[in-house]
């Protein structure tokens, strides 16, 4: 496992995977630029220089006090040893979580995790707007329709960008219409996200509440993070 290089990890987490304690890698290379990024640092995939085996070893002494691990990135979808590195893990016992954009509906559907998280950026129109590149619509239609209607637990994730307006929110909520859960998470003003002439500040949570109203009627479950 020297060979193959991850771009991050994280030891103990209580957040990134529901109801567990999961440790997190981190897999650089990404296909979107958002806005709000507060992962910029690995969007490249030189930022893979963490040897994998030496993290395995730490999961190894894991066993017995977490539950699970959390693959993220970056876009984990992109890494050439991503079946591998899933592979390797559950080999040791534990639950797989993934976090992706949903740009790669083939290879979701081949893959051996437990839990998926897929961000929902904005609605279909707005995605190259909002993720600043061009950008499969339809490969993200097929994501969500995976998920859907696939028997892997999952959750959608949307990030309140202030870019996104009360319409869009609307037009998000029809995307996901029947989701099992959506969790909407506050934005966080950083360097990345207030780099261009414009200044960004998140929404008031006045403002959060009126799209939980709008968006809870179209998902089983609405969890806010971050308000």
């Amino acid at each position: 496992m020297k060979q193959i290089k991850i771009a991050g990890f994280q030891k103990n987490s209580f957040i990134d995977y529901p109801g567990k304690i999961a440790s997190v890698i981190f897999l650089g290379g990404c296909n979107f630029v958002c806005h709000y990024c507060h992962n910029n640092e690995i969007l490249s995939h030189s930022s893979n220089t963490i040897d994998f085996g030496d993290v395995l070893d730490d999961l190894r002494e894991q066993v017995g006090f977490i539950d699970g691990v959390v693959i993220t990135g970056g876009e984990p979808t992109l890494h050439p040893h991503l079946k591998d590195i899933i592979r390797e893990i559950k080999a040791l016992g534990f639950l797989v979580k993934l976090d992706t954009n949903g740009t790669n509906p083939e290879i979701l559907n081949g893959l051996n995790v437990d839990y998926i998280a897929m961000d929902i950026k904005a609605p279909l129109e707005r995605y190259p707007e909002i993720v600043g590149v061009d950008t499969s619509l339809e490969n993200i239609k097929q994501s969500i329709d995976f998920l859907k209607n696939g028997k892997t637990d999952y959750m959608f994730r949307l990030t309140l960008s202030p870019l996104l307006t009360e319409d869009d929110i609307k037009q998000i909520a029809k995307l996901i219409d029947g989701a099992k859960c959506l969790q909407m998470q506050q934005f966080v003003p950083n360097d990345f996200s207030n780099s261009h002439h414009t200044v960004h500040m998140p929404y008031p949570l006045e403002t959060a509440k009126m799209f939980e109203v709008l968006l809870s009627k179209h998902c089983k479950k609405l969890v806010m993070r971050g308000f």
